[in-house]
């Protein structure tokens, strides 16, 4: 079961752009090369031309860097295709402006800057259906390079080199926000998810309530008055509405505090319902025994409880940590020593990795104490399954009630 996300792990806004910010210094590092031609004896250049150079040059810092800060404001917040801070695209096109202006004026290797031209496009232009405005711009600023160096006899060997990071720059940017537009997506499904459930369980708790103390709210109500009434005419017969009243008034109070304690136990039929909400959110395809919510509600309530409590635990493993694409979910019936049992089995069939063990184990200490609470003999094992796949099972001693 997916739990309820409110963005709460959302890094602030100064977070965000403190990363961006160390993000995009990392990568100015290459604009080392160009700079320090500009001394280089061999080829001077005038104290003006200099000067103007590392003006524009850190004109360009700032703007790449205020790109990516704005777009670090914005991770998974907006939709692929929205839009977003308009100051984005004024800082794209200063920086197309000076990778267009510097190679031909000051010495071509400045056509390096276009790489960082296509990462911005891909950083700062809307998603959405390929050919998407970032794909295009980072298109639109490799095709830009490869004819600005040809015009400027840059060697072919150095600016073919140039065109493959200038692409993938722009992809690896465009990959990046897709992922974390899925994670948005991700979150707002699974607040979708809590809500609903939310919902349903409010309208489920409001319709029994009312089927359980409808009739002896009503019930009291009528006794109440006809006690009234005999008040002054005949006190025993009063006397008696009054002592039904009590009786009527204590049920109708047992029933509700039953009612509300079940609604706290967890049964197998609603885990069963949340494990395949869960698992299609994740997009997951979730395998469920059919005779698992038909059997919710025929086993041992603590039984039935624990199960549910360890489905719980193991689709949330198997969502969080597995990469799987399938999980079976079912229950065995079988024997151990003579006694009949009941065991639930998760599998998935995600990829083993090394820590396996470790990732998926977190929470399980709980749940063997929970079957250790309702039986001695209870059992649960959580072990990875070659060639692929991790296999959950908790095994219960169970009484069927008749």
């Amino acid at each position: 079961m997916i739990p309820h996300d409110t963005g709460d792990d959302i890094p602030p806004d100064s977070d965000r752009s403190r990363a961006g910010w160390m993000f995009s210094v990392i990568w100015l590092v290459y604009l080392a090369d160009p700079i320090s031609r500009l001394f280089d004896h061999s080829r001077p250049h005038t104290a003006t031309t200099v000067a103007v150079t590392l003006l524009l040059a850190v004109v360009f810092a700032a703007a790449y860097i205020g790109v990516n800060v704005l777009m670090r404001r914005e991770a998974g917040l907006l939709a692929m295709d929205a839009a977003g801070d308009p100051r984005k695209f004024v800082l794209v096109g200063v920086l197309a402006v000076i990778a267009a202006v510097l190679p031909p004026t000051v010495d071509p290797e400045w056509v390096v800057l276009w790489i960082y031209v296509a990462s911005a496009c891909g950083v700062a232009l809307p998603l959405g259906k390929p050919p998407s405005p970032a794909l295009r711009g980072g298109l639109a600023a490799t095709i830009a390079m490869g004819a600005e160096a040809s015009s400027l006899d840059v060697n072919t060997g150095e600016w073919l080199l140039l065109l493959l990071p200038c692409l993938f720059s722009c992809f690896g940017v465009i990959a990046i926000r897709g992922m974390r537009d899925l994670i948005r997506q991700l979150r707002e499904a699974r607040a979708e998810v809590a809500r609903l459930a939310a919902t349903e369980e409010r309208l489920r708790m409001a319709r029994d309530l009312h089927d359980l103390a409808g009739h002896s709210l009503a019930t009291i109500t009528l006794k109440a008055e006809l006690a009234r009434k005999l008040l002054r005419v005949d006190v025993d017969r009063s006397e008696q509405q009054i002592l039904d009243l009590e009786h009527v008034s204590r049920e109708a109070l047992a029933d509700i505090r039953e009612a509300v304690s079940g609604y706290r136990r967890a049964t197998l039929a609603v885990e069963a319902s949340s494990a395949r909400t869960a698992l299609h959110a994740a997009g997951i395809r979730p395998d469920l025994d059919p005779s698992l919510p038909a059997r919710s509600g025929t086993l041992d309530p603590d039984a039935e409880s624990v199960l549910a409590w360890c489905l719980r635990e193991a689709v949330t493993n198997v969502v969080r940590h597995s990469g799987a694409h399938s999980c079976r979910i079912r229950l065995i019936d079988a024997r151990v020593d003579g006694e009949p049992s009941l065991t639930l089995e998760v599998l998935d069939d995600g990829p083993i990795t090394p820590d396996t063990a470790t990732t998926a184990g977190n929470g399980l200490n709980g749940l063997r104490e929970r079957l250790r609470a309702i039986a001695p003999d209870a059992a649960l094992t959580a072990v990875p399954v070659h060639p692929r796949g991790y296999r959950l099972t908790a095994t219960v001693p169970i009484r069927l009630d008749a």
